[in-house]
């Protein structure tokens, strides 16, 4: 059984989707959400349950209520929450065995002492009742060790899983003709939510410095989110309205991955990046800031993260790591800060020397199957077994 709010589209989501497509032939994948919102396939014969929606404090009672039954009912072998409000239900689950996957860094993010408390204590039990934990990256174990002094032993690593051959398909779709326009030009790429973790105001920024010394390239960022308005704003004041295209969400962000020539990835803060390894899977090169955590993963494993340590380029094995921005918000006026600058620097001599990216290109369908949804999630069932 998973428990999760919705299956709307979103990384999480799209985990969930590919465990009951991918789920053994003993195994089946039963769902419970509280959100009648489905955006992704699901295996022929999945049963889905629709509990009371736990939308506020007061509503915990009854979607508790509404959960009890469906486990009484059911008797599911393993229960798995992934993120949010489900992760405060499975506090409150009696006589299962619980997986608790985190998707990213269980940061305090809420206002005032208190809050925080509650937080912190709120989290200290669900490690602690947890019979497994899956963490979605090296980093995010190590962080779980040090700061949580959570058991290692109860820890597993598992990567995200990414659905390769799906992904290949879907790629070659064609372009409307509005689209092909943008694409006939050197489209650099950023596929990911309008939100402060992705940082897509520095890329922005920096591309002014990019298209003075490269007219013929274009920015493109698909997705959507509360930052659209600000991102807009800042695209008209710095006057690049005919260089920077915000498309919105896309069902199918893979057929423009494939056609673009650089992926740029600024992110603040990631627990497992997909996108990068979707734009891997389109044999897109790949320009990550070595944020915590996941790029280096993806694209330097075996290395050790630099973080706020790295102050220029770094060619690793997959794809080139960068300088992690410094989270400020900016408007046109601002000068560039020195991460941008190197950003804006690097890029051009990309877009300039397109035979550097070569390799990278060549490399990035063997370094995504790595992470093919098969092979994936047979690891998630071993720890269900």
């Amino acid at each position: 059984m998973i428990i999760n709010s919705d299956l709307r589209g979103g990384g999480v989501e799209r985990i969930i989707s590919l465990l009951s497509l991918h789920a053994p032939p003993d195994w089946s994948v039963l769902l419970v959400l509280w959100n009648n919102v489905i955006k992704y396939p699901l295996k022929r014969g999945t049963r889905i349950y629709f509990i009371h929606p736990y939308r506020k404090p007061f509503d915990l009672f009854k979607s508790l209520v509404d959960l009890h039954v469906i486990l009484l009912r059911e008797k599911p072998a393993v229960v798995m929450a992934i993120k949010g409000k489900a992760l405060t239900l499975m506090l409150f689950l009696i006589g299962v065995k619980r997986i608790v996957r985190i998707p990213g860094y269980p940061i305090r993010r809420y206002p005032g002492f208190i809050n925080n408390l509650l937080y912190s204590i709120k989290r200290r039990l669900l490690y602690a009742r947890a019979h497994k934990i899956i963490a979605i990256s090296h980093g995010i174990k190590d962080f779980l060790v040090k700061e949580w002094n959570v058991d290692p032993d109860k820890i597993k690593v598992i990567f995200n899983p990414c659905n390769v051959n799906l992904i290949s398909r879907l790629s070659q779709k064609p372009l409307n003709d509005e689209e092909r326009k943008i694409f006939r030009h050197k489209v650099i790429l950023n596929v990911g939510r309008l939100h402060y973790q992705k940082g897509q105001w520095y890329l922005i920024r920096a591309f002014k410095r990019i298209s003075e010394e490269v007219p013929d390239a274009n920015l493109v960022i698909i997705g959507e989110g509360v930052l659209r308005s600000y991102l807009k704003r800042l695209i008209s004041d710095l006057r690049l309205d005919d260089k920077i295209h915000l498309l919105g969400w896309k069902t199918n962000p893979f057929k423009y991955m494939a056609k673009s020539y650089l992926f740029c990835f600024p992110s603040l803060l990631e627990g497992f990046p997909n996108a990068v390894i979707e734009a891997l899977a389109c044999g897109l090169p790949v320009m990550s800031a070595d944020c915590l955590s996941g790029p280096r993963e993806i694209l330097a494993p075996g290395t050790e993260y630099k973080s706020d340590e790295l102050k220029e380029p770094e060619y690793a094995e997959y794809g080139i790591l960068m300088p992690v921005m410094n989270g400020s918000y900016y408007t046109a006026r601002d000068p560039l800060t020195w991460q941008e600058e190197v950003w804006a620097d690097e890029i051009v001599r990309l877009l300039r020397n397109p035979e550097v990216l070569k390799e990278y290109r060549r490399k990035a369908p063997k370094r995504a199957a790595d992470f093919d949804a098969p092979k994936i999630v047979q690891r998630y069932f071993k720890i269900l077994e």
